[in-house]
This record gives structure tokens, C-alpha cells and sequence, in this order.
């Protein structure tokens, strides 16, 4: 799932482990205002869950909260 939110263009994802869980994930990269580099940053594993959606909804959540604290 691919989203802007605030000045951040966002992709959450879901890996499939070997152990049968999903792994919600996030990255993070930031819209470059004039002459600016852009600026990604990747969530790493947030959390396990059983199904695909469970896992993407939490990166979701995750992402949005993440922009919030770093657009202050």
C-alpha cells in the first residue's frame, strides 16, 4: 500500500517469513522541498502478525505516527 501523508510519500509492506507470520514494514520517504536530497527512512520489522492486512494496517499506523513526530 502506497500513500502521501503531510509532506511524506509512504510504502507499506508485509514480509512473509519462513515461520509463517507477516512482518509489517515501512518506508518513509520524505517529498524534497526545493534543492533538497531526499530523505528515506525504513522501519525495519515492526511487529508479527498472522495475516497479510493485519500486518500492512499496522505499518500503516506505525508510518503515520512516525511522520507525525518527525514533521514537528
Amino acid at each position: 500500500m502506497q500513500f502521501d501523508y503531510r509532506h511524506f510519500h509512504i510504502d507499506c509492506r508485509a514480509r512473509h517469513a519462513d515461520d509463517g507470520l507477516y512482518y509489517a514494514r515501512a518506508k518513509i520517504t520524505r517529498v524534497p522541498q526545493k534543492k533538497e536530497h531526499v530523505q528515506a527512512h525504513d522501519s525495519g520489522d515492526i511487529d508479527a502478525f498472522p495475516s497479510q492486512a493485519d500486518a500492512i494496517s499496522c505499518a500503516r499506523s506505525w508510518a503515520i505516527e512516525w511522520c507525525d513526530a518527525a514533521a514537528q
